[in-house]
């Protein structure tokens, strides 16, 4: 009898246990929110609106130093058993007029997420302001393939960065010795990875021949350095004496 009671005691703990896991990953997203908010404000996002459940949710959301991505949709599917072992595990979408991003994504009790093989595509309309900072216009489309990164929320680290970005090819415009250039570039393909204390953008044309370097600082400060090989493929010339690999162009800026 009093083995019987003790058994049944362990299936009432159960129960409850189950069933307080089940109202928390269904609560309205909402009513978490109001705790969540104050932490948000870390990320560079303006968070417009939250609906759903922690379980599947969506976010409204605008980047304010992209603001013509326009506002941008997110939705999230959680997977309940990974929260047993104390982190996150959701598939993540995000859509916007031409952008489009999926990954499944990992997040810790220590703030730090992990993406794993994000997806996405971009047209180059979304970044021209950002890009009219420097006299650059660019026409085309972007693909990210297998994007893999950690980042922590806390202190803004990132590491482990690695992926692949596929340009179409296109119009373009940029300054060379103060005098704009208007060309056709053809199909690229950059190789993200990282450097002591940065992440690296290598790009290169299809046959393998370097162009481009971009980076991001931990601190924030991006930059770009173009070859002057990069002219060539384009079909210009450059007036001082210089060999294919010489930095011709190198800028910085301040991103995040």
């Amino acid at each position: 009898m009093f083995k019987a009671t003790w058994a049944a005691r362990w299936f009432v703990v159960l129960g409850v246990l189950t069933f307080i896991f089940v109202l928390v990953i269904n609560t309205p997203l909402h009513f978490v929110w109001r705790y969540v908010e104050p932490q948000a404000g870390r990320l560079p996002l303006k968070i417009e609106q939250v609906s759903g459940t922690l379980w599947d949710g969506r976010l409204r959301f605008a980047v304010p130093q992209l603001r013509d991505l326009g506002s941008l949709d997110a939705r999230w599917q959680l997977s309940p058993l990974a929260l047993l072992t104390g982190h996150a595990d959701l598939n993540v979408r995000v859509m916007g007029d031409g952008v489009r991003l999926k990954s499944a994504v990992r997040v810790g009790l220590d703030q730090q997420v992990q993406i794993l093989g994000a997806d996405g595509y971009l047209n180059a309309d979304k970044i021209q302001p950002l890009l009219n900072r420097n006299r650059v216009s660019v026409a085309g489309e972007f693909e990210l393939n297998r994007l893999l990164a950690s980042v922590n929320l806390q202190t803004r680290q990132f590491a482990d960065v690695s992926g692949r970005l596929v340009y179409s090819g296109g119009e373009v415009s940029f300054p060379v010795d103060n005098k704009p250039i208007r060309a056709t570039m053809p199909m690229l393909i950059g190789t993200l990875g990282m450097e002591p204390e940065k992440a690296v953008l290598n790009v290169e044309t299809t046959e393998g021949q370097a162009l481009i370097q971009g980076f991001m600082q931990q601190d924030g400060w991006g930059g770009i350095a173009i070859r002057r090989r990069f002219l060539d493929v384009l079909g210009q010339k450059w007036p001082a004496e210089a060999t294919e690999e010489t930095v011709i162009f190198e800028v910085s800026h301040k991103v995040l």
